[in-house]
């Protein structure tokens, strides 16, 4: 039966016959952007029609009215949306800050598909007091590239008749193609004090916003203008930099360049020179328990920039073929400078092409300058289905070639069993260094059905001993992993929403079969309430083989054996829709050869649209045959909002690992959309003698003025 619905994918057209469509109004005077919808352009638009409840009640009617309107010119998108509110005291509006975490207010969602080809899309949020966020939607969700930033307008207002708001989107911003009259669009409202979902295109539990194939369509497209296609973004960054344990202090300054350019309206190319990433945020720090690499998120704004492109199968962060976090950073995570590079993206008649070439400084290992390139191409099939291929060359942290080559088909539908979502991916990859010593490839095969009610996947690859992916990611070789997850999570009418139950399983063996790792969770029950509290209670059993000994913490090895575990999990997290929230987990039970006992709380304070604020906390307390030892790790964000333009955002972070507390201050000025002032502060703290001494203190500034052509 799967296999008849696969074969069925590739042979059947995509089809969007049963979603809605509306066609957008052209306008000759423009409305002005200030989130009222108070011009004669609004009300001679029509409506795209009546929003639909997902959440709590799929197919129910709204709470509450929704207005959507859609305009354009030759230069911009416009689109209007009033929000009704009987009770506007009701509405919650907490953020300002450009891209802030938006899941404690009410807002409205939108996707785009500009290329209409049911796979990627532009994501575009606001809040009801004119909080801006975007994102870059890959893959049918599989990637949401979050830290991506378009140019375009927005703003809010809230009124006795609840909110609205306006966006203005350039034609410039976007990628599309210009033979197609008809985009893919989609919206979701959310009533943050319900719990409430809803949505004009798909409104089901089982198809999500991010789902492209399940957009409706917006037709109408037609006589849009991208100009010559050409940003230019010249940039200055000066820095201060005080290293107190080398006792050198240093001030520099460096101008640079970005420059975008569309060869074609869906093909760009990128330029960048002296690349500076000084207003990037510092990684969270994390405490690492186990044999393996952790896993970092790229953050810098050059990479992401349509990242999704170069995303290969469907592999989660456990193996990635190019992870651009090689790119600039050495073995220590210091930075190497990025002398100049480029990349062309885009998609063409049903093509995905990502290319990118990178070149950097040398380094004070010795290792010289360095030509770093990638290139992914991949091809649409059927409904929601790729076939592609990924090519990486260099090694960014020695003086040897390296080089990967991989071949990927990924398949998904929304029409198995009549309209359910199944996904399947089956992909290979190879490396290839400067001794071809074998036993160096990767692959593997997965297969799932990512559903509301019933939520399943099953996954095995093996990674060789020589796979050595010198631009990718993998915490380990010579396995082969094996993965089993099974979800079961009823709605409810009542208190309680939704319940969550489910068991998964890994077991990871060496290519020879005998076992190394092996994990079991089991969830006996999740509770999810109508107020979005939840409590969810794990049961987890563990088991891992050390051929060699492990040293866990300072002082403390673990011997070669085998050896086994049991613990429990209980956590708590309360509803962000309240101005005080909060996350508790404690976790205990035995572990390696002794007892281990976590504590996880985080508490969020939102006051008000002007300031949001945190605290976190986690201890990891393990008693072992062969030593005691407590990890600490605790961090504070305080952020000031003084308008959707102006934000000052604070975070502080300490653990006991490293001994060391982290102070990052950072303000952000947007002087208009694609121009920006960048102002940091970042100081390292050691404790010494119970004391904190700065070791490292470091004040730069960054401006970057968009120009367009």
């Amino acid at each position: 039966m799967i296999a008849a619905a696969l074969l069925a994918s590739l042979q059947t057209p995509a089809s969007n016959a049963q979603q809605p469509s509306v066609r957008a109004t052209r306008v000759s005077v423009p409305p002005v952007i200030d989130g009222r919808l108070d011009e004669a352009c609004w009300a001679d638009a029509p409506t795209i029609g009546e929003l639909t409840q997902v959440e709590p009640r799929e197919g129910a009617a709204p709470s509450e009215r929704t207005e959507v309107r859609i305009l354009l010119d030759a230069r911009q998108l416009y689109i209007g949306v009033r929000c009704f509110d009987r009770d506007p005291s009701g509405i919650i509006a907490t953020q300002m800050a450009r891209d802030a975490e938006l899941d404690p207010d009410d807002r409205i969602e939108i996707v785009i598909d500009s290329f209409h080809d049911r796979r990627n899309a532009y994501f575009f949020q606001m809040n009801p007091v004119g909080d801006k966020g975007d994102a870059l939607i890959a893959n049918n969700g599989q990637e949401f590239n979050k830290p991506w930033d378009g140019i375009w307008e927005g703003a809010a207002s809230i009124d006795s008749q609840g909110w609205s708001c306006e966006i203005a989107i350039p034609f410039q911003t976007l990628a599309f193609d210009p033979a197609r009259e008809t985009w893919g669009f989609n919206i979701n409202r959310q009533l943050k004090r319900r719990n409430e979902v809803d949505r004009w295109s798909s409104p089901r539990n089982d198809t999500p916003v991010f789902l492209i194939s399940k957009a409706g369509d917006l037709g109408g497209l037609v006589g849009m203008r991208q100009g010559f296609g050409l940003d230019v973004v010249p940039f200055f960054h000066g820095a201060w930099t005080n290293d107190r344990v080398a006792e050198d202090a240093d001030t520099s300054g460096k101008p640079g360049l970005d420059a975008f350019y569309r060869i074609t309206p869906s093909l760009q190319a990128v330029l960048t020179i002296n690349t500076d990433f000084a207003e990037t945020e510092v990684d969270q720090r994390q405490i690492n328990l186990t044999r393996f690499p952790l896993f970092f998120p790229e953050k810098r704004s050059f990479f992401l920039q349509d990242s999704g492109i170069f995303r290969f199968a469907d592999l989660g962060q456990e193996l990635i073929p190019f992870f651009s976090r090689r790119i600039g950073l050495d073995e220590n995570g210091e930075e190497v400078p990025i002398l100049y590079g480029g990349k062309v993206t885009g998609r063409h008649e049903g093509w995905n092409v990502g290319t990118l070439y990178v070149r950097t400084d040398a380094q004070e290992s010795g290792v010289p300058e360095k030509d770093l390139s990638v290139a992914r191409i991949s091809h649409n099939l059927g409904e929601a289905s790729t076939l592609g291929g990924i090519f990486t060359s260099g090694d960014p942290t020695s003086t040897s070639s390296n080089q990967l080559y991989g071949l990927d088909w990924n398949f998904r539908t929304s029409g198995f069993l009549g309209d359910k979502n199944l996904t399947s991916s089956v992909w290979a990859l190879r490396t290839q260094g400067d001794t071809n010593s074998g036993d160096d490839a990767a692959f593997g095969a997965s297969i799932g059905a990512p559903n509301d009610l019933w939520d399943w996947r099953l996954a095995a690859r093996e990674v060789q001993a020589n796979f050595d992916p010198a631009l990718g990611f993998v915490p380990r070789t010579g396995v082969r992993i094996y993965d089993a997850t099974l979800k079961y999570e009823p709605r409810l009418d009542g208190s309680v929403r939704q319940l969550h139950f489910g068991v998964e399983g890994q077991l990871v063996t060496g290519v020879d079969g005998e076992v190394q790792s092996a994990l079991g969770t089991i969830q006996p029950l999740g509770l999810e309430w109508d107020s979005g509290d939840e409590l969810n209670l794990q049961l987890i059993a563990q088991r891992e083989v050390l051929d060699q000994p492990f040293d866990i913490s300072d002082g403390v090895t673990l011997p070669v054996g085998d050896y086994s575990w049991t613990r429990g999990r209980v956590e708590f997290e309360s509803a962000l829709k309240r101005p005080l929230s909060c996350k508790l987990a404690f976790e205990a039970g035995s572990f390696f050869d002794g007892q281990r006992e976590d504590v996880l709380a985080d508490l969020s304070w939102r006051p008000s649209r002007y300031f949001n604020g945190a605290l976190g906390y986690a201890q990891n307390h393990v008693v072992l045959d062969e030593g005691t030892f407590t990890t600490h790790l605790g961090s504070v964000h305080a952020n000031v909002q003084f308008s959707p333009e102006v934000e000052w955002r604070n975070f502080l972070q300490f653990d006991n690992e490293s001994d060391s507390l982290g102070i990052n201050s950072r303000v952000r000025w947007i002087l208009q959309p694609g121009s920006d002032l960048f102002l940091v502060w970042n100081q390292t703290q050691a404790r010494v003698a119970g004391s904190f001494v700065p070791t490292f203190q470091e004040a730069a500034f960054k401006i970057g003025y968009t120009l367009r052509f």
